[in-house]
């Protein structure tokens, strides 16, 4: 079994106590086999601040995973949940959770069978700068100093990049139907869905011009921000047409930026959007 001392600013009062409380308390459960410390509170080249979540890999017994995995009564003793996500993966599970004091945790269960199979294919579950907090596999410190890079960054295909494009304007059309037959509830869960597409094109962008998926200081692309307004006008039907032309005239300028053989949809549109505007005036007249 190895020891590791945290070793980060002492500003991250919360991080080093949740990492001490975490790593005791799974030392204490015969069914735990190693705690590992992830993320930038493990890699001496980040910086880790405030911000920083708790980022933590726990290799247990096949048949405790579950029971760490799928409840959050577990972490009282940290604080009060606020809030939590579940992921299943091919071979893990993972726990995200944001508790009192904003305290973040991203914990991944691994069965211990799995481990082999991880360690075979060179999963990039693992990273050479993760730490060791304690063991009882004796040779998981040497695999880890093995364990590959995170893989280069790839461009998303051309093929998802078309699909999310259909899907943009589809969904354009349903939203103008919805507000001509003054459903504004669903028009405007569109027209807000539309907004989000724009600015998953912006990310794919950005990932692009950085080449990487991996962001923890903003700025770039933050301009696009500025191009959607809201005022009080936005929850009549008129405001939520407004809303989806302002966003379809963004989507195009951005997946042309994507594609440059890409053509605009958003003038297909126009003659509908104004007709959905005549029926909305003569409902709300």
């Amino acid at each position: 079994m190895t020891a590791y001392k945290i070793s980060v600013a002492e500003t991250l009062t919360w991080q080093v106590c949740a990492i001490e409380w975490l790593s005791q308390f799974f030392e204490e459960d015969p069914d735990a086999l190693a705690f590992v410390l992830g993320g930038s509170l493990s890699a001496v080249t980040m910086q880790p601040d405030v911000w920083s979540d708790v980022d933590a890999k726990i290799i247990l017994a096949d048949q405790a995973v579950e029971r760490y995995a799928l409840s959050t009564a577990w972490l009282t003793p940290l604080g009060r949940l606020i809030g939590s996500e579940k992921h299943a993966g091919r071979v893990t599970r993972t726990l995200r959770v944001c508790l009192e004091g904003f305290q973040r945790l991203d914990l991944t269960f691994i069965a211990e069978s799995a481990l082999a199979e991880l360690f075979a294919q060179n999963d990039a579950l693992f990273h050479p700068t993760d730490v060791v907090m304690w063991s009882r596999l004796p040779d998981l410190t040497t695999r880890l100093a093995a364990a590959p890079s995170s893989p280069g960054y790839q461009d998303v295909a051309r093929d998802e990049i078309e699909k999310l494009i259909n899907t943009f304007w589809f969904k354009a059309a349903l939203a103008i139907v919805k507000v001509a037959r003054n459903d504004l509830l669903i028009g405007l869960h569109l027209a807000l869905d539309l907004t989000r597409d724009c600015l998953v094109l912006q990310m794919i962008r950005r990932d692009q011009e950085k080449r990487t998926t991996i962001h923890r200081q903003g700025g770039w692309g933050n301009e696009l921000v500025a191009g959607f307004s809201w005022d009080s006008q936005a929850s009549s039907g008129e405001g939520i047409l407004n809303l989806i032309q302002m966003s379809g005239e963004i989507f195009d300028e951005l997946a042309a930026a994507l594609l440059p053989d890409y053509t605009q949809r958003g003038p297909l549109l126009l003659s509908a959007l104004e007709s959905a505007r005549q029926s909305t005036r003569t409902v709300s007249g």
